[in-house]
């Protein structure tokens, strides 16, 4: 009898510990888990495979309130401008690590984070169907930096804004950058703008060959960029538009820039549908030559959950005043146990 009644007190005991660690510690947890590996074939005769946006992260949370996240994939998930470096190398590295506060008051975070520039710029990566836009393949834009982002839903309005350092690597300039959107959404339908503003010093730029705008990256230089976006969707289609432009200003002079895409996705079953993509890209609106427009297919094959979705890709690149092309066909096989949520 004292043998069981001691097991009770063990047992309850026991139990109390675990509650008191649980209540102490939180819920660690995958947050999110993609491969996308992918093949590509490149005009002229090019071809190569590549792990893509292939990424795990991890979220240790506490009261619903308090959280972590840390996120390990390669380099390019970074995506830090062409501004302060030529090329990035697609080593595997922390692309996020920062801490979250979730509350009435709005949710904040502190770390590596996302920059959440626009529509496609607040998408996971498991969300894409195509590459990132040729804003984000110009490296235009970067997709996570060191900073600091609060974000407020009221009803059916949001606003949200990033404080960051500009150069997703270590801060060499010393110089803070200002990331915004705002939006409306409702089921079926978001509409937003979106800016960016900020500046470099030829201390961080001087070895980048960056042309965009017609910048001298051996000077100091101003930027911004301001646009809007449009997502509509239906049971079976969706509809996005994006539009940006952005300007340069250095010694008194203004160099100009525009970029954008529209993509159009129907769904055939809860397996097969059909995407397609125009996207455009003019690096200097001063300039008549060099303007860049891309137009995409794509096919995919999905399981009935969208946890495995095989997607492949056609595309044609049209360049201005440019008798050389990069016409491609990418073959993406994109697994994940959250799927590929699109309608």
């Amino acid at each position: 009898m004292k043998g069981i009644v001691f097991a009770i007190l063990a047992f309850a005991a026991g139990a109390v510990s675990a509650t008191v660690m649980q209540e102490d510690i939180g819920e660690l947890k995958i947050h999110d888990l993609l491969l996308r590996p992918s093949f590509k074939l490149q005009e002229p005769s090019k071809g190569d495979f590549s792990i893509g946006e292939s990424s795990v992260a991890l979220r240790w949370e506490l009261e619903q309130k308090f959280a972590g996240i840390i996120r390990i994939g390669p380099r390019t998930l970074l995506n830090p401008t062409a501004r302060y470096s030529a090329t990035v190398p697609d080593d595997i590295t922390l692309v996020e690590a920062f801490a979250e506060y979730n509350d009435v008051y709005g949710r904040f975070r502190l770390g590596r984070l996302p920059v959440e520039f626009g529509y496609e710029g607040r998408l996971w990566e498991r969300s894409l169907i195509f590459p990132r836009s040729m804003l984000y393949a110009k490296r235009a834009m970067s997709l996570r930096d060191i900073g600091v982002s609060y974000e407020i839903t009221e009803n059916n309005w949001y606003t949200g804004f990033v404080v960051h350092n500009g150069e997703s690597e270590n801060d060499v300039d010393g110089r803070m950058w200002y990331t915004a959107h705002w939006g409306y959404k409702i089921d079926g339908l978001d509409l937003g703008m979106a800016g960016q503003t900020g500046s470099t010093r030829k201390l961080a730029t001087l070895n980048s060959g960056d042309t965009l705008a017609g910048v001298d990256p051996m000077d100091n230089a101003k930027w911004r960029i301001f646009g809007l976006y449009a997502s509509v969707i239906e049971k079976n289609w969706e509809w996005v538009l994006e539009a940006y432009q952005g300007e340069m200003e250095q010694n008194r002079k203004v160099g100009k820039y525009a970029t954008g895409h529209s993509d159009f996705s129907y769904m055939y079953s809860k397996r097969f549908s059909t995407h397609l993509r125009y996207d455009y890209f003019d690096p200097n609106l001063r300039v008549d030559a060099g303007n860049e427009s891309q137009i995409s297919l794509a096919l995919m094959v999905s399981n009935n959950t969208h946890s495995s979705n095989l997607i492949l890709i056609g595309t044609k690149d049209i360049v201005q005043s440019s008798k050389t092309h990069s016409d491609q066909i990418l073959l993406i096989w994109s697994l994940s146990p959250s799927g590929v949520v699109r309608f």
